[in-house]
C-alpha cells in the first residue's frame, strides 16, 4: 500500500485534456489512492486516432522533431563552353595551385574554352583542340551558352561543341578585292614586311604578268630567339622567282601557334589579315591558294585546308602530328604529305600511316612520301617536291 508505483507507458497515443501531465494509477484504484496520485476527478482521458507514424507531442514533453529528408547536393550543370572572365588564366597539370604549371596560358579575357565535363572541388578541366587537357579555377570563367551543358541529353554534345569551336577558330575568309586594287598591284614591291602586332614576310617574283598563285607557309614550334623568317629568306626569294608565286610567311606571337596551345585564334586573325593584305597589294589567283607547314605548322596547315576547302586547294605538309576532320562536303583539298622514316616524335606506325589512311578514308587525294633514313626535321628537297605537286 505504501509503495510508489513506477510510471508506465501507454501503447496508444493519448491526449491529456488538462495540464500538468499526470502519472496514472492502475485500474481499480480507490478514490483515496487516486487522491494520492493527485489525479483530479475531472480529468478525462480519451484515445485519439493518428495517421502519422510518429508519436504525437504530449504537453510538457520534450518536443519531438519530425525528421526531414535531406536533399542530395547537386552542383549546377557545367557548360561545355566557358568564357574567360576578367584576367589571364594559368593552366595547371592538376587541380591545385601547387601543381606543375602547363606551358601555355589563356591570354585574354573573353576567350572561349571547352570543358571536358570533369570538375574537382572549385576546379574545372579544360579540353583543347588536340585533346590536351589542363585545370583552372572555375571562378575564372563565366558560362558561354552556345555549347549547352554537360548531361543535357544532346546526342554527341561534346563532339558537336568541339567541332563548332574548331570551325570558328580555323575559319579563313577572303575579302572582296576590287579591280582597281588588282590594277594597282602591278607596281607592288618584290618583297615587303607586314606588321599588325605580329609580323609576316612576303616574297614576290620580279615581274608578274598574270595573277599569282599564293603560298602560305607556317613554321613549326621554335625557340623565341630563332629567326625562322630571315633564315629562309634566300630560299623563298628564289622560289618566288622560279615558280612565279607569292610566298607569305607569318610568324606566331609565341613559340608556336596559339590555336595549338589554347585553341584560340589571335594568330589565325593575323594570318587571315596577312592573306587579305597581300591580295589587296598583289594580283593573286584566288583559285590557286595553298598552305604549307612543318611539324606544328603542318598540323595547323592541314586543319586549315580541311576546314576551308573553298580557300585552300592544296595542303603541303611535312611531319604532321594531328589534324581535324574535313568539312562534310564533296570539296576536299589535295594533300602532299611527307614523313621521315626515323622520326621518333611522329612514328610511322603510330602517327604517319594512320594519318594518311584517315585522310584517304575522308575522300582526300593524298600523295604520301616516307623518306628512308630521315628524321623529324624538314629536308631541303621537301620544298621543291611539294611545290611541283601543287603547281603541276
Amino acid at each position: 500500500g505504501n509503495s510508489v508505483m513506477k510510471p508506465f507507458h501507454l501503447r496508444q497515443p493519448w491526449q491529456v485534456n488538462e495540464a500538468p501531465r499526470y502519472q496514472l494509477p492502475p485500474a481499480g484504484t480507490s478514490n483515496g489512492l487516486r487522491a494520492a496520485y493527485a489525479v483530479p476527478a475531472a480529468v478525462t482521458i480519451a484515445p485519439q486516432r493518428v495517421t502519422s507514424a510518429y508519436p504525437q507531442q504530449l504537453p510538457g514533453a520534450y518536443p519531438l522533431q519530425r525528421p526531414q529528408p535531406v536533399a542530395p547536393h547537386r552542383a549546377p550543370p557545367l557548360p561545355r563552353m566557358l568564357r574567360v572572365a576578367t584576367a589571364p588564366v594559368q593552366l595547371m597539370e592538376e587541380p591545385s595551385m601547387q601543381s606543375n604549371r602547363l606551358p601555355w596560358v589563356i591570354q585574354e579575357p573573353g576567350d572561349v574554352v571547352l570543358t571536358s565535363g570533369t570538375t574537382r572541388g572549385d576546379w574545372v578541366q579544360l579540353l583543347f583542340c588536340h585533346l590536351r587537357k589542363g585545370w583552372a579555377p572555375l571562378s575564372s570563367f563565366v558560362p558561354e551558352p552556345r555549347g549547352g551543358v554537360h548531361g543535357d541529353g544532346l546526342y554527341d554534345g561534346l563532339n558537336r561543341a568541339i567541332c563548332s569551336h574548331q570551325s570558328e577558330m580555323l575559319r579563313v575568309t577572303l575579302d572582296p578585292v576590287s579591280a582597281a586594287s588588282n590594277a594597282a598591284s602591278q607596281a607592288a614591291p618584290s618583297s615587303f614586311q607586314l606588321k599588325d602586332g605580329s609580323q609576316a614576310y612576303v616574297w614576290l617574283p620580279p615581274k608578274a604578268e598574270a595573277p599569282l598563285p599564293l603560298l602560305l607557309v607556317l613554321h613549326g614550334s621554335r625557340p623565341m630567339d630563332w629567326d625562322f623568317l630571315s633564315q629562309f629568306a634566300e630560299r623563298w626569294q628564289k622560289d618566288a622567282a622560279e615558280y612565279e608565286i607569292a610566298v607569305v610567311i607569318p610568324e606566331s606571337k609565341g613559340p608556336t601557334w596559339d590555336y595549338l596551345l589554347t585553341c584560340q585564334r589571335k594568330d589565325m586573325d593575323f594570318i587571315e589579315s596577312a592573306i587579305n593584305e597581300v591580295r589587296r597589294r598583289v594580283w593573286v589567283d584566288d583559285k590557286r591558294i595553298s598552305v604549307m607547314g612543318m611539324s606544328d605548322g603542318a598540323s595547323l596547315a592541314l586543319s586549315m585546308a580541311l576546314r576551308n576547302p573553298g580557300v585552300f586547294t592544296t595542303a603541303l605538309v611535312q611531319a604532321t602530328g594531328f589534324f581535324h576532320d574535313p568539312l562534310p562536303t564533296s570539296l576536299k583539298p589535295r594533300v602532299y604529305m611527307e614523313y621521315g622514316e626515323e622520326d621518333k616524335l611522329f612514328e610511322a606506325a603510330r602517327v604517319a600511316l594512320p594519318n594518311r589512311d584517315r585522310l584517304r578514308g575522308d575522300g582526300c587525294f593524298v600523295e604520301f612520301v616516307m623518306i628512308p633514313g630521315a628524321g623529324h626535321m624538314v629536308r631541303e628537297e621537301f620544298f621543291s617536291a611539294a611545290l611541283d605537286f601543287w603547281l603541276a
